[in-house]
């Protein structure tokens, strides 16, 4: 089965400053794991998903400017993807995503819902980030919660979250979203491969004294790249250089 990556779509923090400058080399060595991966809870709670992001002692830094957009962590001389990123509307920002795989199914299924959080501390295109090499940085990436209020019990499996560099480019027009362009650069991932070693999961009871759906079998809604073109295109055209 084909898997997608659903990627958090944030209209905030997009704003980009002119004149920002990235550095010519960066390294980045990060390890991205689940807090707490086991537990079980009733199947009429919402279920956290917590990750920490950890910079290896020999890595770059990981760092934002007042924008959001990267200082130090991204390396433009080893990207080789399609964005150009001389174009004065190409925008660079951290984002996070989760892979449409498992039960816990981050792009839907018959019983849980999720939803990515915005809420601060987090990782979407964050202002004045600053992660040292050595640091850990602990969020949640979203929640899970029971469609119509109650899961059927069972054992519930998520795998992949990552952590990227998200390229954009709005077009030559800034208005028309078919010529947009999304790019992304991993850089950590909770657990490549569905490997049920690093995977999430939960243990799902019944709720007491509440009634559970009966048992039904999940599916897949495959989600595309989230785009933030709709920002971009209320922007002036601002400059990105690099080094």
């Amino acid at each position: 089965m084909k898997l997608q990556t659903r990627i958090l779509t944030t209209a905030l923090a997009l704003m980009a400053s002119a004149g920002s400058v990235l550095p010519a080399h960066a390294a980045l060595i990060a390890d991205l794991s689940f807090l707490q991966p086991t537990d079980t809870v009733f199947s009429n709670q919402t279920i956290d998903v917590m990750l920490r992001l950890t910079l290896d002692a020999s890595s770059d830094a990981l760092t934002t400017d007042g924008s959001g957009t990267p200082i130090s962590g991204f390396d433009p001389l080893a990207y080789t993807g399609s964005i150009d990123l001389g174009d004065p509307n190409t925008r660079i920002f951290l984002n996070v995503g989760a892979e449409c795989s498992g039960t816990l199914n981050p792009c839907g299924s018959l019983d849980y819902q999720f939803d990515f959080n915005y809420s601060a501390p987090n990782i979407i295109a964050p202002a004045n980030f600053d992660l040292q090499p050595g640091e850990s940085f602990d969020w949640i990436i979203g929640s899970f919660t029971p469609i119509g209020g109650n899961a059927t019990p069972g054992l519930y499996t998520f795998y992949n979250a990552a952590v990227h560099f998200q390229i954009f480019n709005p077009g030559a027009d800034l208005i028309d979203s078919s010529d947009d362009q999304n790019d992304f650069v991993n850089f950590a991932n909770t657990c490549l491969g569905q490997n049920p070693i690093c995977a999430f999961t939960r243990e799902v009871l019944a709720a007491p004294g509440g009634a559970v759906p009966e048992p039904a079998s999940w599916a897949m809604m495959i989600a595309g790249f989230g785009l933030v073109g709709g920002a971009m295109r209320r922007r002036a055209k601002v400059a990105v250089t690099y080094a």
